[in-house]
C-alpha cells in the first residue's frame, strides 16, 4: 500500500484526501487551519513529517500565495525517503509557474508534474470530471493507479504545465457555455419556452453544449450540478485570460465571461454555487425563480 503525503485546503482538498484515504495509507498537512477534512488520514504538523516516509508527495492548495510559498521552498522534500521524490502538484496552477517549478525542481532531484482535477462538484466524480496530467509518460504510468483513484479519467496533455493549461482551456469554455446558455434560456422563456422543451431541442440539434446537457434538464427539475463557487469561477478565467495575452492569444470572449461572473460574484456572494448564476437572468429577466408560485 502507497503511502501518501498531502498538502491542501478547501473542499476538492477534501475530496482529494477521501478518495486517496480508500485505497492508500494518507497523511495530510492542512495549509488553511480546518478547511482539510479527512477522517480516514493521519494528520501531521508541518511540511517536513508529511515527506518522511511518504513514496509520494500530492499538493492540492486552493491558495496561489501558499501554494507558491511552498514549492519554492522545497528543502522539506528532502525529509522523504523515496529514492524518486515525485512531486504532484493537484492545485489550480499556472502553466508558466509550473514548468518553471519543473525546471528548478528537477536540479534538487526532483519530479514535479501538474494533474489538475477539474470537476463542476467536489462532493463527487461526475462523468464530466477529470484529471490532466502535465509530464513525462514513464512518471504518468508509476503514478497512474494513485490518480485514478482520485478519479478514473485520467489525460496525458504533455510535458509539466500542460496539465494546468488543459485545465484552463476547460474551465473558460466550461463557464462560457453556462453563461450563454443561461442567458438564452432567459430570452426563450420570456417568448413562452419552457426551460424542458428547450434542453430537449438544443441537445437534438447544432446549440448542443455542456451546459444544454447538463444544466438546462437539472434547472428544469429545480436540481443541484454544481458546488464549485462563483469565485474560483472567476479566478480561473483570470488566469485564462493572463495566459493568453502572455502568448498573444487574445481571451476576449473569456475575458468578458469573467466580467460577468464578478459582476455576479458581487450581487450574489463570491462563495456561492456557479448554479446561483441563474438567478442573474431571472431577476433581470422578470422571470420566477424555479418552484416559485
Amino acid at each position: 500500500m502507497t503511502t501518501i503525503g498531502l498538502a491542501g485546503s478547501g473542499e476538492l482538498a477534501s475530496f482529494v484526501a477521501r478518495q486517496l484515504a480508500k485505497s492508500h495509507t494518507v497523511r495530510v498537512l492542512d495549509t488553511n487551519n480546518g478547511s482539510l477534512h479527512c477522517d480516514g488520514a493521519e494528520r501531521v504538523d508541518n511540511a517536513s513529517d508529511l515527506a518522511k516516509g511518504a513514496d509520494l508527495v500530492v499538493i492540492c492548495i486552493d491558495s496561489d500565495e501558499v501554494r507558491e510559498a511552498l514549492l519554492r521552498s522545497p528543502d522539506w522534500l528532502k525529509a522523504g525517503s523515496a529514492k524518486n521524490r515525485v512531486l504532484i502538484d493537484m492545485s489550480q496552477g499556472d502553466p508558466d509557474d509550473t514548468t518553471s517549478l519543473a525546471k528548478d525542481l528537477s536540479e534538487l532531484g526532483i519530479t514535479f508534474v501538474d494533474a489538475p482535477l477539474h470537476t463542476e462538484n467536489v462532493e463527487e466524480a461526475p462523468e464530466a470530471t477529470a484529471i490532466f496530467f502535465g509530464g513525462s509518460e514513464s512518471v504518468l504510468q508509476s503514478v497512474r493507479s494513485v490518480l485514478e483513484a482520485v478519479c478514473p479519467k485520467v489525460i496525458h496533455c504533455g510535458d509539466a504545465g500542460c496539465g494546468h493549461a488543459m485545465r484552463l482551456v476547460v474551465a473558460a469554455i466550461a463557464a462560457c457555455n453556462r453563461l450563454i446558455t443561461y442567458e438564452c434560456a432567459a430570452m426563450g422563456a420570456r417568448n413562452g419556452l419552457t426551460i424542458a422543451d428547450m434542453a430537449v431541442v438544443l441537445n437534438k440539434s447544432s446549440g448542443y453544449n455542456s451546459a444544454s446537457a447538463r444544466v438546462l434538464p437539472a434547472l428544469a427539475a429545480n436540481r443541484q450540478t454544481a458546488n464549485v463557487t462563483l469565485g474560483s469561477w472567476a479566478n480561473d478565467l483570470r488566469k485564462a485570460s493572463a495566459v493568453g495575452m502572455r502568448y498573444g492569444a487574445p481571451m476576449l470572449i473569456a475575458t468578458m465571461a469573467r466580467s460577468t461572473l464578478d459582476a455576479a460574484s458581487n450581487r450574489l456572494g463570491e462563495s456561492v454555487s456557479v448554479d446561483r448564476l441563474a438567478r442573474i437572468w431571472e431577476l433581470d429577466s422578470g422571470l420566477p425563480a424555479p418552484g416559485a408560485g
